[in-house]
């Protein structure tokens, strides 16, 4: 029997998804710097770009424009710099590398904006193995080669002919090297459904970006886009795990264009409602799998409530004033599977269903289906992209449909947009309503037209318009005087 209850959803995230996204602290900049470490297999210190970019810790200056010039006068080139001209510099220095605002006044867990290989530092706890995940997927071989991503990322961080690297090669000079061991185990990684998927996404956009060949844009898809998967994964990975669902099945996302179309805004929210299910549905399938090892599926009511009166709650990582103290807790969590079982009498998915919970509100930070909205709202997949400003929905950035597009399309190929909104449904489950009916009945089938107020149907095709009107604009489609609108990579 384990001694706590936090380790049984730590073997979930062990073996059932390889990553643990606790902490709506994640942001974009830490998953690079983990995967950008895997993949050079180098790390340096960053304490010199972090003490210029860093002035003040509460109100107070660290260290003055003098006390600067005096430790870093051999990266002036004997140029004359006055203290004003040493703070404003300091000031832009801050905006271009602490854009995430992720540096703090001690380097220790300050991770900065990457352009070059000199900019990755060792790890930091908020990478939460996303890394890991991420290397993996695209270090297994398939027909006995990596993901081309690898090396497009390894020779774009080599390359410091940049103007960002430029602007930071005086006080990186200053960085101290540590290699690191990389990892050995992808090879017996294996992908299955929706990694399969996201993988042959990640080839496409890695040999798209060959032709580009813009290294700090190259980055920025790179990433944005594996904040993207993780978020498509994470609500996605119960599709391969349970025999409720087929493999054709996908969990919807409705791309909602602007917020002016009401009916297709409100089905966007409950679509993000969906994926929140699906990850508490996942996590309980996880659960489900780990507690049979021991056993717990052939428990009775009464043994149920003997083991809950043996495990350790006491060491919750919750960061609260009003800390519940074991007694509690366990009364709490006794109350929940009670709960449960009232509705179905049936002991073991009532504790599943009440384990779930309690680990979710008690022994992590915050909990997966917080964090999608919180890394959503960062890579603005999301809006509103303020935390805690009212519903979120589906609704992004038009450098978000620009990396899917590049996921999807070779320079070679032409779609309409209803071509295309199947290949985004069956790479993603995203629907943006260029097939009005087959989406609409998608929708039905997870129950969203249902409690969608207005004309979704309608709406539908309209929204598809708006969202191919953001394309055109961008170059990357054509509307015909027929009504026939393409969409293509544009060079």
């Amino acid at each position: 029997m384990k001694n706590r209850l936090k380790d049984y959803g730590n073997q979930v995230f062990n073996e059932y998804i390889k990553y643990r996204p606790t902490s709506s602290s994640i942001k974009p900049v830490h998953i690079a710097n983990g995967l950008f470490r895997l993949i050079t297999g180098e790390s340096y210190s960053v304490e010199a770009l972090n003490e210029w970019i860093i002035r003040w810790k509460q109100g107070k200056e660290i260290s003055s424009a003098t006390e600067i010039r005096e430790k870093y006068h051999q990266a002036f080139d004997e140029s004359n710099f006055d203290d004003d001209e040493i703070n404003k510099l300091r000031h832009f220095l801050n905006i271009i590398f602490n854009a995430d605002n992720a540096a703090f006044p001690s380097a220790n867990n300050t991770v900065l904006t990457i352009s070059s290989k000199r900019q990755v530092r060792s790890s930091v706890q908020l990478e939460a193995n996303i890394n890991n995940f991420l290397y993996n997927l695209l270090s297994k071989e398939i027909n006995g080669k990596p993901s081309p991503c690898l090396e497009l990322i390894k020779v774009a961080l080599d390359n410091e002919n940049d103007d960002l690297s430029r602007i930071a090669v005086p006080l990186t000079n200053y960085a101290r090297k540590n290699s690191i061991e990389q990892q050995k185990n992808a090879s017996s990684y294996m992908l299955e459904g929706v990694e399969v998927r996201l993988r042959k996404s990640f080839d496409m956009l890695a040999e798209n970006e060959k032709i580009t060949g813009n290294k700090l844009l190259t980055l920025e898809r790179v990433i944005i886009f594996g904040c993207f998967v993780v978020i498509n994964h994470l609500s996605s990975k119960v599709l391969d795990l349970s025999e409720r669902y087929t493999p054709s099945e996908r969990v919807p996302m409705l791309f909602n264009a602007d917020g002016s179309l009401g009916a297709v805004k409100f089905a966007s929210e409950e679509t993000l409602l969906i994926a929140k299910l699906m990850i508490e549905e996942f996590f309980e399938k996880g659960l489900e799998e780990v507690l049979k090892l021991e056993h717990y599926d052939r428990f009775t009511h009464e043994e149920i409530l003997d083991r809950i009166d043996k495990i350790r709650m006491e060491e919750s990582s919750k960061k609260t004033t009003d800390r519940q103290d074991e007694d509690e807790k366990r009364k709490s969590y006794k109350a929940l599977y009670l709960g449960y079982y009232e509705q179905n009498k049936e002991p073991f998915q009532a504790f599943i269903k009440a384990t779930r919970f309690k680990l979710f509100a008690d022994e992590y930070p915050t909990d997966p289906t917080r964090f999608i909205t919180s890394l959503g709202g960062r890579i603005a997949l999301l809006t509103p992209r303020a935390q805690g400003a009212g519903r979120k929905r589906y609704s992004p950035d038009p450098l978000i449909l620009e990396i899917i597009l590049y996921t999807i399309l070779d320079s070679n190929k032409r779609l309409t947009l209803s071509e295309f909104g199947y290949e985004l449904w069956e790479r993603y489950g995203i629907i943006i309503g260029a097939n009005p009916e087959m989406d609409f009945e998608i929708l039905t089938k997870w129950k969203v037209s249902q409690i969608t107020p207005g004309d979704l149907a309608g709406e539908l095709a309209r929204n598809a318009e708006k969202i191919a009107d953001v394309l055109i604009s961008m170059g990357y489609g054509k509307r015909y005087a027929d009504g026939v609108t393409v969409v293509y990579l544009r060079r």
